[in-house]
């Protein structure tokens, strides 16, 4: 057999009319060349656009980063800390300041502690300015979105009422406090339930508020301290009176008042003394 074999139309000669169909064939550009020359003006704004977006967020980002930082400089220097680790009191803190912070940096996380800082700073002043701090502390602890802040703000209110013998008020706070979810100040609200119902005489209501401290924040610092514990082995205790010292009797003084001025020393035995001469003496009427 010849494998040399080799079909006709495979060998026969291109027909002229084949070689003019073969030359008619048109060769043009692909057609990622031909959106790129309709559409190249939208790729070079596209392209410009993007990097101007990049642009402003890197600028966004670092102005939000800026303001965040003097945010938190001014809160620090408005509670007068001076260096890292120190602890300034409320009634230390520059409120006018701290309202400074609130007003200019509304959009920061300073913010809301600022105004935190600035009711506790109110609180512990007089007059209007201490009922200002409440006011504050009660707006910030209905409306803080942050657990801590608001729970902050309650205890600060409670303690105040508390230190004020307004304690209906300041039950009313603690039981405010103990509805929020767990934070630092729960273990603290409990036994201060418990010391005011003590207080009121009611015993049970005491014990079940101590309990409640083992039971709701067994981790708290209190519970660890065994706090609870010794409140409730102090129940049926009652407090110590103070005895008031009974006045000091008053010694009578040993020289006798004077009035016609400093006593006069008796003169020594014998020393200095005479009767008078009969010759000075006045003569007799007689």
């Amino acid at each position: 057999m010849d494998m040399n074999y080799k079909n006709n139309e495979d060998t026969a000669p291109l027909s002229p009319e084949d070689i003019k169909a073969i030359g008619e064939i048109e060769i043009g550009p692909s057609k990622h060349e031909i959106f790129l020359n309709n559409h190249y003006k939208k790729l070079i704004v596209g392209g410009l656009a993007l990097v101007a977006v990049a642009s402003a967020a890197i600028c966004y980002a670092t102005y939000v980063q800026q303001r965040d930082e003097d945010a938190g400089a001014a809160m620090v220097s408005a509670m007068k800390v001076t260096a890292p680790g120190n602890v300034a009191t409320p009634d230390a803190y520059d409120a006018t300041q701290l309202a400074t912070v609130v007003s200019d940096y509304a959009p920061t996380p300073s913010a809301p502690t600022a105004e935190l800082m600035e009711g506790l700073s109110l609180l512990s002043a007089e007059g209007d300015k201490q009922q200002s701090g409440i006011s504050r502390l009660e707006q910030l602890a209905a409306n803080a979105s942050d657990t801590l802040i608001a729970s902050r703000a309650r205890a600060a209110l409670a303690a105040h009422y508390m230190r004020n013998g307004e304690a209906d008020k300041s039950a009313a706070e603690w039981n405010n406090l103990i509805r929020l979810p767990q934070n630092p100040y729960t273990a603290l609200a409990y036994l201060s339930l418990g010391d005011l119902a003590k207080q009121k005489g009611d015993v049970e209501g005491a014990r079940g508020y101590y309990k409640q401290i083992a039971t709701a924040c067994p981790n708290s610092p209190l519970a660890r301290q065994g706090a609870a514990e010794l409140r409730l082995m102090l129940l049926g205790v009652d407090a110590p009176k103070q005895e008031t010292p009974a006045p000091k009797p008053q010694t009578p003084d040993a020289t006798p008042f004077n009035p016609f001025g400093a006593p006069t020393a008796a003169p020594a035995s014998g020393a200095g003394f005479s009767f008078p001469s009969t010759s000075t003496m006045p003569a007799s009427g007689n």
